[in-house]
């Protein structure tokens, strides 16, 4: 019976050096694991492209927002290809890529009479540093300020328009500018930094960890909790019950969580790929949005 015993003891002892030796090569070899056990926000939820697409079939200017004195943030102005302009458009992009490879977004909007003004954060683009959660906020309000300047001379009615991560930003300027934004659209929108973390856990303790430790995303900025207090901002949410990147739970909690006047339009593309595919119906919306 001892030795039975003892046999079973090695074995569990084999298993759990295993165990550790596995999850300990995992940490060292995928950096996405490690990144989630640290929380390194730089590596979670920020996914820069450098190189820009060509963007010539678009008309636009291109301006250099000096940042923090040593970080130089890129900016992009869009105009319409219509003679008289509807709206202007303060547009932030997603996690991934960089301006240019949302200008299959953009484009439905200035060939529907909109300008679009958008910002490569920084490490995004052309834009220099490396992007993290307090750094895009910066870059975000100082590229309204600049939108601000660039456009508060016409009497053309201002929308905020935030996709994927973008969302949390537009949720948030929009609140702090609340006396200058007459819409706001999310497209695919998170919630918050701690939902995403929940919901790409690629195992059950890390899960766990991200459900129970909301300190570790005691953000500035929480879309869920900043929307509530966007009071009489018309809003439009979007989200698509086959989104694969952006959970449709976290469309349908900021939708509950937003006053009225809203609407909620659920649709059935890849993530935030409205614009892209039912362009008549986006431009429909967004037109009600400010008249």
């Amino acid at each position: 019976m001892k030795k039975a015993l003892k046999v079973v003891g090695i074995i569990i002892l084999i298993l759990v050096l295993f165990s550790a030796g596995t999850g300990f090569y995992f940490y060292q070899t995928d950096p996405m694991i490690k990144a989630i056990v640290e929380n390194d926000e730089s590596k979670l939820y920020y996914f820069p492209v450098k190189e820009m697409e060509d963007m010539h079939d678009l008309k636009y200017s291109e301006s250099v927002i000096k940042v923090e004195d040593s970080l130089d943030i890129y900016t992009y102005f869009f105009q319409p290809t219509t003679e008289e302009p509807k709206g202007n458009i303060f547009f932030i992009h997603g996690a991934g890529g960089n301006v240019s490879k949302y200008k299959g977004l953009i484009k439905p909007l200035v060939e529907n009479g909109y300008r679009v003004y958008a910002a490569d954060w920084r490490g995004y683009g052309n834009s220099t540093g490396k992007p993290n959660y307090k750094g895009v906020l910066k870059d975000t309000e100082m590229a309204f300020v600049d939108f601000k300047k660039k456009t508060q001379a016409d009497s053309l009615k201002t929308i905020v328009y935030g996709t994927s991560l973008g969302g949390q930003l537009a949720v948030k300027i929009t609140k702090d500018n609340e006396n200058y934004v007459d819409a706001l659209v999310l497209d695919g929108s998170i919630m918050s930094a701690q939902q995403m973390a929940i919901d790409y856990a690629p195992v059950d303790f890390l899960k766990e960890k991200a459900k129970k430790n909301p300190e570790d995303f005691n953000q500035k900025y929480v879309a869920v909790g900043d929307i509530k207090e966007i009071y009489n901002t018309p809003k439009l949410i979007i989200h698509s019950r086959s989104d694969r990147d952006v959970s449709f739970i976290q469309g349908e909690n900021l939708f509950e969580a937003a006053k009225e006047p809203k609407e909620f339009w659920i649709t059935d593309t890849k993530h935030i790929m409205t614009l892209k595919e039912h362009p008549d119906e986006a431009i429909h919306k967004i037109d009600s949005l400010i008249r």
